[in-house]
């Protein structure tokens, strides 16, 4: 499977339950070594409740890579939604099933969401990726984005962090 072989087109409400099933396995298999026993893992129901809703979001886009008719892809992005940041655009998800993982597909679908942004004017973009994630992270620091200083963590006491990354864009870099 290649990234020629596959297509990227706008996600509907009828995809939930497919996004869902390529998050949670994306999830489960890449953060195995981050999260411990103790954090509750995430499970089919509520990723697809999850994904209802982010359909729904007229502020959020979500655009879906399919080979077939098989989605084995997902982004998610729009304008960022934190106090202070109005102004920037945000990647706020994306998922690639293992099995189709290292053919291009995560770096078609980044590529789609920067072009899109820069298309509509925005000139920076932010992401959260947890620290461990060193695969995540590789892939977006060659693609020129650059670590902030920001960081959280949505399990405290856990030792999981997010790190903060930014990309300076500009449409014509972009296309």
């Amino acid at each position: 499977m290649s990234e020629r072989s596959v297509t990227v087109r706008a996600a509907t409400p009828a995809d939930a339950a497919s996004l869902a099933a390529v998050q949670l396995s994306s999830a489960l298999a890449g953060f195995a070594h981050i999260f411990p026993a103790a954090i509750p893992k995430p499970n089919q129901q509520d990723l697809e409740d999850e994904w209802s809703a982010l359909l729904c979001d007229e502020a959020t886009d979500v655009f879906v890579a399919v080979k077939g008719t098989k989605p084995v892809g997902v982004v998610v992005y729009g304008p960022d939604p934190e106090p202070g940041f109005g102004t920037d655009g945000y990647l706020r998800k994306l998922y690639v099933l293992p099995e189709a993982s290292g053919r291009g597909i995560g770096s078609t679908l980044h590529d789609h969401a920067v072009a899109d942004l820069a298309g509509r004017g925005f000139t920076r973009i932010r992401l959260w990726v947890l620290e461990r994630n060193l695969v995540a992270r590789r892939m977006y620091e060659r693609r020129g984005w650059e670590l902030q200083p920001w960081f959280r963590s949505d399990w405290p006491g856990s030792g999981i962090l997010e790190l903060g990354y930014a990309l300076e864009i500009d449409y014509s870099s972009a296309m």
